[in-house]
């Protein structure tokens, strides 16, 4: 069964995400599936597509679910954990990843439970692979950094920076988490084509979760562009149209704060980011 809507909403628990589009889209729901194509455009077979366009979608979708992750839990740790040469083989992505898993299980077992979310990073140039993560609810000892030279405290954006001894498979950096969104754009922005291309990542997970962890709640529907009137969009892309010379919009992106009471409020709107589409 097909059913047509111009919007799709994800819930958190304190904000919502609308994005708008300026075309009706189809989704396929039932037996063969949830599929969203857009409607009155020839579709393409995925032998057709080029290696590249798989891969770079394949990376969008596993973006939009690390960030879908990062925003609906809460984490108070970033971490960045690098692999010592004379340790690990840290240009094997299995073997890595092992270490990586093998590290958090042992800190579920000395620590208790906890939420985690990490992606690998592919260093361009070495080939190198190291781990960017979050977490939420593991304390464990960390040191406060300091310049090997001067002794003094390592402070970047006046957060402090700290070592944990707790990873021993070589260099760690741990800071608090000052802001959630910009964290989450951070972690994503690291899953790559490049990173799918990795031989030894091939069938492999690209990002490592502990279970439990909430999902936003997404649904789709139709929606009035006057509706969103009274709210600024965080993101729009659109394309000129030749017969008109006006921008056209094909998806506008809108974040919105949940108060307490469950209204719907920009209290602070943000900056839009215009993205020009070719056509």
């Amino acid at each position: 069964m097909e059913k047509n809507y111009n919007a799709k909403f994800v819930r958190f628990d304190d904000h919502i995400e609308i994005l708008y589009y300026g075309h009706l889209r189809t989704r396929l729901v039932g037996a063969a599936g949830d599929k969203s194509i857009k409607q009155n455009r020839q579709q393409t077979s995925i032998d057709a597509q080029t290696r590249d366009q798989q891969l770079s979608e394949q990376a969008f979708k596993i973006k939009r679910k690390i960030n879908y992750y990062l925003k609906a839990n809460s984490f108070d740790l970033f971490w960045t954990l690098t692999f010592d040469d004379q340790k690990v083989n840290a240009k094997d992505y299995i073997y890595s990843r092992k270490r990586l898993q093998a590290w958090l299980k042992y800190q579920r077992e000395k620590y208790g439970k906890f939420a985690y979310l990490f992606v690998p990073e592919l260093h361009p140039e070495s080939g190198r692979i190291h781990f960017h993560g979050v977490t939420g609810g593991l304390a464990p000892p960390l040191i406060e950094a300091r310049y090997p030279k001067s002794g003094r405290l390592i402070v970047k954006n006046g957060v402090q920076i700290f070592n944990a001894d707790n990873w021993q498979n070589g260099f760690s950096t741990v800071s608090t988490i000052q802001d959630k969104n910009k964290t989450a754009n951070y972690i994503a922005k690291y899953i790559t084509k490049e990173l799918m291309e990795i031989p030894t990542a091939y069938h492999q997970p690209r990002y490592f979760v502990g279970r439990g962890l909430k999902q936003p709640k997404i649904s789709f529907g139709n929606i009035k562009g006057d509706d969103l009137k009274m709210f600024k969009p965080k993101f729009v892309a659109g394309h000129i149209d030749v017969n008109t010379n006006r921008l056209e919009t094909d998806v506008a992106m809108y974040q919105i704060e949940i108060t307490k009471d469950g209204e719907l409020r920009q209290e602070i709107p943000p900056e839009t980011i215009w993205k020009l589409n070719k056509v």
